[in-house]
């Protein structure tokens, strides 16, 4: 499952996550169904188990989806992101900072929540950065860290190659018990962890997709249409009308700051 990155191998690598996110700003909100999907969103703001008011993080935050809700919820809520374009969507929402999740601009002991949602497997170094979301939460805090995850192992090396092939930035492919694991060693006690599934038009998705030639987008349509059955079963994999639809399994968890 090699991928072909083309000049994409001389980039710096966060300026190579600058620039696709930068061309889906505009368009990012409403470009698949988990973005803003409301249980998944309501999972987030009930996995932090506490209720406002408080000061919240979201990290990572794209348009600020998540961190929209925290904030209609009663919480004080900043967010950081690595793209400028993505920052200021989401500063129309509450405070947001473009800045890497590496260097968090933030003093100790500041949060009492926060968030990062679909960007650990694209983070450059993940343990620094669950290191700064350390830092940064008071004793006690919560993270609340989701991730797409396959169901089983009967689709995970599938959905392996389907993420490598439409996301060339992708650092490492987790699973559940792996994301489980780099909290753990990471000084967070996972407290919960929640499972839930996303009905995605991979047609859809795809279209929002400007990094991707109309080879690629086909590609990657060809790899989930004509998945293996094992895989279209746990997934759902439905064609209709000329779509292509699926589920995808999403983990949500609650991990609590400890002492190092």
């Amino acid at each position: 499952m090699a991928i072909n990155h083309g000049q994409r191998k001389t980039m710096n690598p966060a300026n190579s996550v600058i620039d696709q996110f930068r061309k889906r700003a505009r368009t990012y909100s409403g470009s698949a169904n988990w973005i803003s999907d409301c249980g998944l969103i309501r999972a987030h703001l009930e996995a932090c188990g506490r209720r406002p008011p408080g000061h919240a993080l979201e990290l990572c935050c794209g348009t600020g989806m998540v961190g929209r809700d925290f904030r209609a919820a009663g919480w004080s809520v900043c967010g950081i992101d690595l793209t400028r374009e993505m920052a200021e969507e989401a500063n129309q929402f509450f405070p947001c900072i473009c800045v890497t999740a590496e260097k968090i601009p933030f003093l100790d002991d500041s949060f009492d929540v926060a968030v990062l949602r679909q960007a650990y497997f694209l983070l450059e170094d993940g343990r620094k950065v669950l290191a700064e979301i350390h830092r940064v939460l008071k004793p006690g805090g919560v993270l609340v860290l989701s991730q797409t995850v396959p169901y089983s192992d009967a689709d995970a090396d599938w959905l392996e190659h389907i993420h490598r092939t439409k996301q060339a930035q992708l650092k490492r492919f987790f699973t559940e018990e792996d994301l489980a694991l780099e909290l753990e060693r990471s000084c967070f006690r996972v407290t919960a962890r929640r499972r839930l599934s996303v009905r995605e038009d991979i047609t859809r998705w795809l279209a929002a997709a400007p990094e991707l030639s109309a080879k690629k987008r086909a590609q990657v349509r060809g790899l989930v249409a004509d998945a293996p059955e094992a895989y279209r079963r746990l997934h759902r994999v439905q064609s209709q009308g000329g779509a292509v639809f699926e589920n995808w399994n999403w983990v949500v968890f609650s991990a609590r700051k400890r002492r190092p």
